[in-house]
């Protein structure tokens, strides 16, 4: 038997063991920013759904937080691990209650296919909708066909 094996059902009973305890622990707030953030997340199968990378972060509430310097990465469906769109910006603010991020700074979104760039952004994760506010430039990767007829 392998050590992952051996350790996880250990992990498991402790988390369902202490898990009471914790809904009754008061709530932490770092009171500094935090430097460097990874946050992964995953859908319900496992696989990569979003990756935030920031170079600092606050955690304003439990619903939001405001990034510096941000790579938002948005992976595919199908289980590749490819990349769908990412979202690049000197400044954002999450909300996770609402599925948005925007930012009044520069946005950089990229695909394979175009690229935008922009200001006074937001992105609407449930909808899949990107909203430039100024300064809107799209760029095709691709060759457009038949477009004036």
């Amino acid at each position: 038997m392998n050590r992952l094996a051996l350790t996880l059902p250990i992990l498991l009973s402790l988390t369902a063991a202490l898990a009471p305890a914790q809904s009754r622990a008061p709530k932490i707030k770092p009171s500094a920013p935090v430097k460097d953030l990874r946050l992964p997340t995953f859908d319900k199968d496992g696989k990569r759904a979003t990756f935030l990378k920031a170079g600092e972060a606050v955690f304003v509430s439990p619903t939001r937080i405001d990034v510096k310097d941000m790579n938002f990465t948005l992976f595919t469906k199908d289980g590749t691990g490819s990349f769908d769109t990412i979202l690049i910006s000197p400044s954002a603010t999450f909300l996770s209650d609402k599925q948005s991020v925007s930012g009044p700074d520069t946005v950089r979104l990229l695909r394979i296919d175009l690229e935008v760039t922009g200001e006074q952004w937001s992105y609407n994760h449930a909808e899949k909708r990107v909203l430039i506010g100024k300064n809107a430039r799209v760029t095709f990767q691709d060759e457009l066909k038949d477009i004036i007829k």
